[in-house]
């Protein structure tokens, strides 16, 4: 799908991957519809002609005023990037309700919501796409993040869905992988602190900007799925489905030493 003047809006942009889509699309040419709750870095991070909007999204009175000012100022909404989340450090077995609840209206609820609100508008256009950005954690469960994996594989599977509902009107629906990011992600988490040996793994991370040109090129391109970083990535994943029964124990076993951190 071509990016250069279509009409782009992004969750989560005030910071972070958010951040780097906004200003790796508008270097493709793309107008922008930014929205995220700090609206102090979300202004530092809009620029021009770009329609930004401050707000909570997992309130459906905010949903609703950013989808009609994104129309209002521009008139179609193209592509839209759920990126908004938020991450929850706790036992499966044990994690506070509330909080569980909380994270799937925004990781998943949302996401949900704002794609009803626009598909629509692109298969009546015969064009558009949708970009859910999941988590590699989404697809092979990590068990100090066990409810955090289960509101990105729901979003996966949503993913799935939509792409061959919409795909045969002209809507290219996309799901994004991605691995450890260099941004504050662990520092927003609703509850828990990640193990040292967690926050640790980010020196295996890649940038926000490198996983920002993969989802535009896999835009472009018309993919079904990016992984990013790619290569260490989709190695992980096709361990993971060659090998579950491996995975798995690995997992438990590397959960156990963080238990007794």
């Amino acid at each position: 799908m071509r990016i250069k003047d279509s009409v782009v809006l992004i969750t989560g942009a005030s910071e972070g991957l958010g951040a780097a889509c906004a200003h790796e699309f508008r270097r493709r040419g793309a107008r922008l519809v930014l929205t995220a709750r700090n609206a102090e870095n979300l202004e530092r991070v809009g620029a021009g002609e770009d329609c930004v909007i401050a707000g909570d999204i997992t309130v459906d009175r905010h949903r609703e005023q950013l989808i009609a000012a994104g129309l209002g100022r521009f008139g179609r909404i193209d592509i839209l990037i759920n990126n908004a989340a938020h991450g929850l450090y706790a036992p499966g077995s044990s994690s506070p309700p509330e909080l569980v609840r909380a994270m799937f209206e925004l990781n998943y609820m949302a996401a949900v919501d704002l794609t009803a609100r626009v598909a629509p508008g692109m298969r009546e256009r015969g064009t558009g796409a949708i970009v859910n950005i999941s988590s590699i954690a989404g697809r092979m469960t990590l068990p100090w993040f066990t409810h955090y994996s289960a509101s990105k594989a729901a979003l996966e599977a949503f993913t799935r869905g939509l792409r061959m509902e919409l795909g045969p009107h002209g809507v290219h629906v996309m799901s994004v992988a991605p691995g450890y990011l260099k941004t504050n992600f662990q520092d927003h988490v609703s509850g828990g602190t990640p193990p040292a040996s967690i926050r640790g793994g980010r020196r295996f991370a890649t940038t926000a900007e490198r996983c920002a040109g993969d989802i535009a090129r896999g835009v472009e391109a018309g993919k079904r799925s990016v992984v990013s970083p790619g290569v260490a990535g989709w190695a992980l994943l096709a361990m993971n489905r060659a090998l579950p029964g491996l995975t798995e124990a690995i997992l438990a076993r590397l959960n156990g030493k963080l238990d007794k951190q």
